[in-house]
């Protein structure tokens, strides 16, 4: 018996190490390229460029619009990497589940009502438990990361010339549609991507929550 729980015990540190090691490699891959664009932010970004520069008359909308879809790309990666093998309850889907198993779903709606949550507020919150359990051992390939990392790594690349040749362009129209199109890709990569596109869906459901309400309950 104590020879089969030693066994037990090793496969199980073995599987934890193996999938430490997995999630581990992944993050290094992208923050390998994350430096890669570290000098575009360094300047500030493509929208920090154009505000610093006194020639331009107008800071072109889509400049900062650019910078936010690499931050949402980064995000999204980052995702991945931390969820291959699930993704973890947060503290709003853990008190969700420990007051619904100690109170039963009905009893809980009622004391979230007395306690000044809207109908709409708490069918949010179960319909949020309930992605969140259903996603709690969902499972991803270390490989389709890969693939989402090595497509995302293009666009990246392009951003980082672009912050680079804008200061050398004369013609801030031509800079301005060099931006747009590499949004519009960006954009595509995204939704069209089955790993982005699963990890936008995911991190879209993140509801925001302050921890004390958890006291209430």
């Amino acid at each position: 018996m104590k020879y089969i729980q030693l066994l037990a015990q090793t496969i199980l540190l073995s599987i934890v190490f193996l999938f430490g090691n997995t999630e581990a490699a992944c993050l290094k891959k992208v923050k390998t390229l994350e430096l890669k664009r570290n000098y575009a932010v360094s300047i500030g970004g493509i929208w920090g460029y154009f505000e610093k520069n006194f020639n331009l008359k107008k800071i072109p909308t889509e400049a900062i619009q650019l910078d936010s879809r690499i931050n949402k790309l980064f995000f999204i990666l980052y995702h991945l990497c931390e969820t291959q093998n699930g993704v973890p309850l947060t503290p709003l889907a853990i008190y969700l589940s420990k007051n619904i198993s100690q109170k039963g779903e009905e009893q809980f709606k009622e004391e979230l009502l007395v306690l000044g949550k809207t109908p709409q507020q708490i069918k949010e919150w179960f319909d949020f438990y309930s992605y969140s359990k259903d996603h709690a051992s969902r499972i991803l390939l270390g490989s389709k990361i890969q693939k989402a990392i090595d497509l995302s790594t293009n666009l990246v690349t392009r951003y980082v010339q672009l912050a680079s040749t804008i200061p050398n362009e004369n013609r801030s129209k031509e800079s301005a549609q060099k931006i747009k199109t590499l949004i519009t890709d960006l954009d595509k990569l995204i939704v069209n991507q089955p790993y982005l596109s699963q990890g936008l869906r995911e991190t879209s459901h993140f509801l925001y929550w302050d921890i004390s309400e958890g006291d209430l309950g």
